[in-house]
């Protein structure tokens, strides 16, 4: 018995004990059953026998301590604290949109991290995860109205996870385009519910443990993702070392349009969260056959081949830009440094934006396009990656194409990706969209939209896999709030069954940018 007894007590230590907090979402409102269906209880049977997931929902709480129904004042809170969770996940911030609480969301930072702080007191010492709220789609202004969702309440969620160092998870954006799975405008409902579950239920398999000291949203650094200075036009890949670089273009600051760009930078991680800065690898001052007045060192691209990194970028070899872009190339034999400018890839149409992709069978293909034409273009290099193999020629099929050529292979299949000429309340917001092909040369069926407008006139991006993960990276203007000092950014992306892309969440500037 006594052997029983002991078998059972560390059974039972080993037992992840999770509380969700929340209000009637959490509750289960909505849903056809909430003894079954509320996403606390979704996520149980997702996680299995190893977690015990409590549901501590209560109708209409709200964060605020002046909310007309206060968490902390509740039954429900108590029975939370005296659960001793090993996790705690906190969904409070809906009911706190509505006009008579909101009047009191200057105190909402305050009252959220003395929540955070009674939970982190506990003798459990229980990992806390801050919940941004779902959309409301109730066209009713003074009740839980989108716009102070996310312009309001969501940042104050922010602002409170990075005071207390505390991770979020961007919940916004499951249900966002989701208006068919929340019959009453509030409450999601089984469905939408699962889907709340099952990205809980994702984070906490791929980060058992918090990712970092430091406030993560969805396990990632937050949006941008370097300050240190304005970068633009991330090409990301990931090298035979297992980490994940991006590189950069750089807005020099204070600008003169986009012409004074110059100094190439690079960065790495290998968890999503810290960046290291490389430093510069290349100036325009290094390039023999480079126009004599300097800048115009615009969006780049790195291949690997043959135990080299080979380093593209356009420039201009006369005063006059637009008949004398070239690819440059410059080549290391690391990634990060000691690049050295071996001259220009000949033959290619005078053109910007660069980008080289290398096939499964060892193949390289170099694209190009945009500055002084609306045609992208496309074709083969040889071994030795600085010659062309034949003629470029233009890509049959996309639409609307204006610059920012990006390729990438998923499941058989060729993405091209770029930015359109898309005008919004009658100025320039480029979109990045994307075709598909059976053949990295085309010809392309257009697909539509993958990452919609930002804060900035232009966009340029990368897409990438790392460590089982797909991302978009491209750039915004959330630090300098100018189109010509652009700062790098990356967020999820995700493929639909049949292979299109997902439209991706932009976690910026919808966030309340980093000081």
């Amino acid at each position: 018995m006594l052997l029983l007894c002991a078998a059972l007590s560390v059974s039972a230590k080993q037992v992840i004990r999770i509380s969700c907090v929340g209000a009637s979402i959490t509750e289960g409102y909505g849903t056809e059953n909430k003894s079954t269906d509320a996403y606390p209880q979704q996520l149980g049977r997702m996680l299995g026998s190893n977690f015990l997931v409590s549901n501590y929902g209560n109708s209409g709480s709200t964060m605020l301590a002046k909310g007309d129904h206060p968490y902390v004042k509740t039954d429900t809170y108590a029975r939370s604290i005296e659960s001793m969770p090993d996790i705690v996940f906190i969904d409070l911030g809906g009911n706190d949109a509505k006009w008579r609480n909101r009047v009191h969301k200057a105190e909402f930072v305050a009252d959220a991290s003395r929540l955070i702080g009674t939970y982190r007191s506990l003798p459990t010492a229980p990992r806390i995860i801050l919940m941004t709220a779902v959309p409301g789609f109730t066209a009713d202004t003074t009740e839980i109205w989108d716009p102070a969702i996310v312009k309001e309440i969501n940042p104050l969620i922010i602002a409170a996870a990075r005071l207390m160092k505390v991770e979020v998870l961007d919940m916004h954006p499951v249900l966002e385009v989701r208006h068919d799975l929340v019959k009453d405008d509030i409450h999601p409902n089984r469905e939408g519910s699962r889907l709340m579950a099952e990205k809980m239920a994702g984070y906490l398999r791929r980060f058992p443990k918090k990712p970092s000291e430091d406030m993560t949203i969805d396990g990632m650094a937050d949006n941008p993702f370097f300050t240190a200075h304005y970068t633009a036009d991330p090409s990301a890949h990931v090298w035979k070392d297992g980490r994940l670089y991006v590189y950069a273009s750089h807005d020099i600051d204070p600008p003169r349009g986009c012409d004074l760009m110059d100094q190439y930078h690079v960065y790495s991680t290998d968890d999503m969260i810290h960046w290291k800065d490389h430093g510069e690898i290349l100036r325009q001052s290094q390039v023999p056959w480079g126009r004599k007045e300097g800048g115009f060192m615009w969006a780049p691209d790195c291949a690997y081949r043959n135990g080299k990194y080979y380093f593209y970028f356009p420039h201009p070899s006369e005063t006059k830009t637009e008949t004398s872009w070239k690819v440059g190339v410059a080549v290391s034999k690391h990634p990060d440094r000691g690049f050295k400018v071996t001259g220009y890839v000949k033959g290619v149409p005078s053109a910007i934006d660069p980008c080289v992709f290398v096939d499964d069978d060892g193949q390289a293909y170099i694209y190009n396009g945009g500055g002084t034409g609306p045609n992208c273009y496309g074709g083969k290099l040889k071994k030795n990656m600085t010659e062309l193999e034949g003629e470029m020629k233009p890509m049959q099929g996309l639409v609307d194409f204006h610059e920012a050529a990006w390729v990438h292979k998923y499941n058989g299949k060729y993405y091209l990706s770029y930015a359109d000429n898309h005008v919004e309340k009658g100025k320039q917001h480029n979109r990045l969209v994307y075709a598909m092909s059976d053949h990295p040369l085309g010809p392309w069926t257009y697909q539509g939209v993958y990452l919609p407008v930002t804060d900035c006139d232009t966009s340029h991006g990368s897409i990438v896999k790392y460590k089982g993960q797909w991302y978009a990276f491209y750039h915004n203007c959330a630090l300098s709030h100018r189109g010509n000092l652009r700062s790098i950014c990356v967020d999820p992306l995700y493929y639909c069954p049949d292979g299109t892309i997902e439209t991706v969440h932009l976690r910026n500037p919808r966030f309340a940018p980093r000081k």
